[in-house]
């Protein structure tokens, strides 16, 4: 086979059309059916596709789960999640059926605020001063930008003019988004008031644009439960008791390290953004605000907090979650707009709540299986449904190799190849 063209795309690639464009990448990089057939769907999904970005060549096809067992303020609650790690929806679901007993979640959600800033070099004392009394002008000047929010109820709030080290003045556009992420929106706002700034000012614009920190865009979350719900599945010889004092010291533990709280919270995480890419909402954006919020004091920490009595756990969470319902690819992908019927057709602020929820169930199960069991009893038990599908089985095959591979030490390839045709002898027989 001749390779000179492997790995190369043709010139003029990104003018092709999709079909061109795949069949470029598939000739290129000499791709087998089955990896093909990974990046394939039917052509109006693939049409679709390639309206929201560019040089579209496939799919990546993600598992779309559903979380079940959540009461969420008095309200039965069934989450989506787009996620490709094992045992994360079970994880989460288990956590939300030991809640639901006691009352389920209570979570809270602040106003949408989101921040715009524009950034402006060469402002002397006076042009700063300056800034901060152009407010008037200021909100005529965003009027037309932010119309169709203040139709909604939302639009400007206030704004804040700060100076940095570097001597750049920074001015804050604070912005109520409704049910919008409002990224387009706000980076709108924030460009068409450059021209007044710099009049007010006497400076230059640097930049102009949203900030992800999001951090008046707040939810949380708390449940509170007695300690005999954590009798279920504890090891021989551990009380209910000293299972809730180990998931509150791990709590202080993530309040102190660093190394610890990043995995602390990315298991929290692992909840909220599968539901934001269920939902088809900016997962990167979640994800940098939330990480951001946890480092607010200068020193990273865990993101959830446990405290227990000795009588009742009670677990708390609260970050920012600028999760939206409605704009970008949220109502656009058809995905999208089938996760949120799922979830009850919620607003943006019961949509952060939702998830505040759901990302303290899924720390909360992770931190009851580390401080108990370990993570790895309930965690391989999902890699063996894979190793199944690997070593050749399929339909009801694969689960029963699972339950075959979970004994220790049958967890490889070679075990699974030699358990599959054992189990194929049995049922042929």
């Amino acid at each position: 086979m001749d390779d000179s063209g492997k790995g190369r795309l043709p010139p003029g690639f990104r003018k092709l059309d999709l079909a061109g464009r795949r069949d470029a990448v598939r000739s290129a990089f000499f791709i087998p059916d089955d990896e093909w057939a990974g990046t394939s769907a039917a052509p109006e999904t693939l049409e679709l596709l390639d309206v929201m970005v560019e040089t579209t060549v496939g799919c990546v096809p993600l598992p779309l789960g559903i979380a079940q067992g959540f009461l969420i303020d008095d309200k039965d609650v069934l989450i989506p999640m787009a996620v490709e790690e094992p045992s994360i929806i079970t994880a989460a679901s288990y956590a939300a059926h030991l809640v639901r007993e006691d009352d389920g979640f209570r979570t809270w959600a602040s106003d949408p605020l989101m921040t715009a800033q524009v950034f402006l070099e060469s402002v002397t004392a006076q042009g700063e001063q300056a800034l901060r009394e152009c407010e008037t002008e200021l909100r005529q000047a965003l009027a037309g930008p932010l119309a169709s929010l203040s139709r909604r109820g939302g639009g400007y709030r206030s704004f804040l003019v700060a100076r940095l080290p570097s001597r750049t003045v920074r001015l804050d556009l604070l912005i109520d988004v409704r049910d919008a992420l409002g990224a387009n929106r706000l980076n709108t706002a924030a460009e068409s008031v450059c021209p007044l700034l710099e009049r007010v000012s006497g400076g230059r614009a640097l930049m102009a644009i949203l900030t992800n920190a999001a951090a008046q865009r707040l939810a949380g979350a708390r449940f509170s439960i007695p300690v005999e719900r954590l009798k279920r599945d504890l090891p021989a010889g551990m009380s209910c008791q000293e299972a809730a004092r180990r998931i509150a010291a791990a709590s202080v533990v993530a309040q102190e390290d660093p190394s610890r709280a990043v995995t602390h919270n990315k298991g929290i995480m692992n909840g909220i953004a599968s539901l934001a890419l269920a939902t088809m909402n900016d997962t990167r954006a979640v994800e940098a605000a939330a990480h951001l919020w946890a480092a607010r004091d200068g020193n990273y920490r865990g993101l959830s907090r446990y405290s227990t009595d000795g009588m009742s756990l009670a677990g708390e969470i609260e970050l920012p979650l600028p999760l939206a319902s409605v704009g970008g690819s949220v109502d656009f992908h058809p995905a999208g707009r089938a996760s949120l019927r799922i979830l009850g057709s919620p607003d943006a602020r019961r949509l952060s709540r939702i998830a505040a929820a759901l990302g303290l169930a899924q720390n909360f199960a992770a931190v009851l299986a580390l401080v108990t069991h370990g993570i790895q009893k309930g965690h391989m038990k999902y890699h063996a449904a894979r190793l199944a599908y690997r070593a050749g089985a399929r339909g009801t095959e694969v689960r029963r190799l699972a339950e075959m591979l979970a004994p220790p030490g049958s967890m490889d390839l070679a075990s699974a190849h030699a358990l599959l045709e054992r189990l194929r002898g049995k049922l042929s027989r």
